[in-house]
This record gives structure tokens, sequence and C-alpha cells, in this order.
């Protein structure tokens, strides 16, 4: 069968997507390594985050992937490769990402903060994006350096499914982690920009040095899933992608 087999998780059902109840209105989510990610809702809308170019790593560069909205946390070159993205998206850029946008009933917040704990000072700027699709609302927060504040919790709204940089370093620290997750509160959390073996040379942590200790974790052994919100679990769980 053409189609790819998918876990929809929290519903205990296996198949590919649509084989399942609900699965009509369930969010396809393909990783493609560090935080680059295409997300495609139940009417075919996709969006895609921080597309990559290869100047740190080795992870395949997706060819012809096509996308309505592309959303770009930062203007580094592991989050910006917008070029590579085929059709004619609407393009939500770092800070010109900042405020509410609307595209065919869809509203896209992009929420200002920064890349550090110094305000920008050492690495820059950073746009942390949150939408709904399908009645589940996800937060992709860029390379986040530090906790939210009151304000940027506000803006930024309810979130169920939080795409999270664990791999520290560039980004918030990891043993913070568990502070910024208890500020979003998520259903799920989706670990992003850890180390693997595309990533031998940047120094960053592995996913193990966030997972340890932790319960409720879901290895997905894949690197896609889709998720509604009929089968969010009722307790917070982290799913581990892996790419082959």
């Amino acid at each position: 069968m053409k189609a790819a087999w998918l876990m929809l998780l929290g519903g205990g059902c296996l198949g590919f997507a649509g084989a399942c109840a609900g699965a009509a209105d369930a969010v396809q989510v393909q990783w493609f390594g560090q935080s680059f990610f295409q997300l495609t809702a139940a009417n075919g809308l996709r969006v895609v985050i921080d597309p990559f170019d290869n100047s740190f790593f080795n992870y395949p560069i997706p060819k012809g992937l096509a996308a309505d909205v592309v959303l770009v946390t930062h203007e580094h070159g592991d989050h910006n490769n917008v070029g590579i993205i085929a059709g004619t998206p609407l393009v939500l850029r770092s800070q010109k990402g900042v405020g509410k946008f609307n595209f065919r009933g869809t509203t896209f917040v992009g929420s200002a903060a920064f890349h550090d704990e110094a305000q920008g000072a050492q690495r820059g700027r950073n746009t942390v994006y949150s939408f709904e699709l399908d009645g589940v609302r996800f937060c992709h927060v860029g390379d986040l350096g530090h906790l939210l504040s009151d304000d940027q919790l506000k803006s930024i709204g309810p979130v169920d499914v939080l795409l999270l940089p664990v791999g520290g370093h560039f980004t918030l620290d990891v043993a913070k982690l568990d502070r910024l997750v208890a500020q979003l509160n998520p259903r799920v959390v989706v670990p992003m920009h850890f180390k693997t073996r595309y990533t031998p040379n940047l120094p960053i942590a592995s996913v193990e040095d966030y997972l340890r200790g932790k319960s409720k974790v879901k290895r997905l052994g894949s690197a896609s899933f889709t998720v509604s919100k009929a089968n969010l679990p009722p307790e917070q769980e982290i799913w581990v992608m892996e790419m082959k």
C-alpha cells in the first residue's frame, strides 16, 4: 500500500492515516529533522515550519515539498531555507511574523521572543508560532532561549502539541525545559532540535538527556504521526520521533 503506516496515539489505533475512526479530522505531522516540520490539516492546508539548509548537519533536504503557509522562527540557516518550498505560500518570517495573520480561516499567531537569555544580545530574536488545525492547538517555539513572560504566554494561548527544542546550548538549557513545559502545559510534547546521527558536529545534547527520569514517554519509531482532538492523551505525554 502506498500510504505510510502511522500511529494514532492515545486512541489505541494503529494504521495509515484515514484508517481509524476520527482520522478524517486528524492532522498529519511530518518531521524532517532539527526544527523542520510539515503539518497537513484534514482540509489539505499545509504548514511548513523552519525549513533548513545543510550548512550545519547532514539531514536530507526534501525535494518538491509544497506548502500553503511557511513559518520561519528566526534567520539562521537551519531554520530559514524558504527557497526549497514549492508553490506560492504565505511566508511569515521571523520578526515580520510577529502578530496575528489569518489564512483560509486559520489564525497564525507570532509571539516575539529571544534566542537567548540576554534579550537577543547573543543570538538575536526568535518568533514563537501558535495556531490551531482541526481543533488541535500547536505551538512551535523555534530556538527559544528563555522562559516565557505572562504577556508572551497570553499571546501564545492554550497549547495541545508543543514542538520543543531539547538539545540545549543554542536554546534553553535542558535543566530549565521542565519549567517551560509547565508554563505552556501541553497535552503532548514533541522533542526537536537534538543531537542525532545527522548532527555529529553540533554541540547539542541527545533527546535522552531530556527524557532522563521522565515517565509517559512514547517512542514512535517514525518521523511522522497523526493527531486529532479526539486522540489527545488525557495526561501529558512525550512523543519522541525518530529519523531513520
